[in-house]
């Protein structure tokens, strides 16, 4: 008669550690997809937006001349540069990104030629703004956030030309979202309104701007292969042998400043301001004083 082979402890417990290590392998997975996930967003609602950015104050620009820049009036005529940077990425915290989150500072970092400090021909005017945050969510709540961003963008332009413009050639440009930017204020706040229109320069798209452009581009003229026309369009993505961006983001500026003197009516300097002198009354002899 034959003896029944005996199991040893080994091969007891072997089944049992499997189906706890598999237990604990899924409930892994599924921690690991529900922190990865991005929360769910509750409705847009504008008491929830981060604070609205103040554009008489430094904080809420990237880049903002330190002095007064020289007028209109002045020969030769001055450009600004208006630039807006693209949308930061991996923002989960809200419909809108606040304008101090720490991951928006570096939209710039890809834009040395605007950055470096020898960089100092021309004046450089960046606004932060409430970025409509790149989330999955309802459209509706999407589309509030875009106006909200919307909004900043159109005010900076106003603190802008009634601040800072003084007459000045502009030049607007941005990447991504950016470039949406500018094309929106060049419709809204430049387009057909003298002398704004005269004043305008163009259109720069960055360097490291991807393949895609906005649809409602401009049809304006190349600005390196015009000295006559103006607005143009400067896209620093093209390959220059000779120049880097900013050297020729340099020279289209000069062109336009040439152009603007020899086309465009010269504004009057304002007047300086007045002095207020309190005068003593004139009295006759003998005349007693009240």
């Amino acid at each position: 008669m034959s003896e029944t082979p005996s199991i040893s402890v080994l091969t007891r417990i072997v089944p049992g550690l499997t189906i706890i290590a598999l237990l604990v392998m899924i409930a892994a997975a599924i921690f690991h997809v529900a922190t990865l996930s991005p929360p769910v967003q509750k409705a847009f609602n504008r008491a929830d937006a981060p604070t609205a950015p103040d554009y008489t104050q430094k904080s809420s620009w990237f880049l903002l001349p330190e002095s007064e820049t020289p007028g209109g009036w002045e020969k030769p005529w001055g450009v600004d540069l208006y630039w807006f940077v693209d949308t930061p990425d991996g923002y989960l915290g809200g419909w809108n990104v606040p304008i101090d989150w720490s991951a928006a500072d570096t939209q710039l970092n890809e834009e040395d030629w605007i950055t470096a400090e020898n960089n100092n021909s021309f004046p450089v005017y960046a606004p932060r703004r409430r970025h409509a945050a790149a989330i999955d969510g309802d459209e509706s709540d999407a589309v509030s956030a875009r106006a909200l961003e919307e909004e900043d963008i159109l005010k900076s332009i106003d603190v802008y030309l009634e601040t800072h413009h003084r007459q000045r050639g502009i030049f607007l440009g941005g990447k991504g979202s950016g470039l949406s930017a500018a094309i929106d204020v060049i419709d809204n706040r430049i387009a057909d309104t003298r002398p704004l229109d005269q004043l305008l320069g163009g259109l720069i798209i960055s360097p490291s701007q991807g393949s895609d452009l906005p649809t409602d581009m401009p049809p304006w003229p190349d600005c390196e292969e015009t000295i006559t026309e103006f607005p143009c369009l400067l896209d620093l993505r093209q390959a220059s042998d000779i120049e880097g961006p900013y050297d020729r983001v340099q020279r289209t500026f000069e062109k336009f400043s040439t152009w603007m003197d020899l086309n465009v009516t010269k504004p009057a300097a304002p007047l300086p301001p007045f002095e207020t002198i309190e005068l003593s009354p004139i009295r006759r002899p003998g005349e007693i004083e009240d």
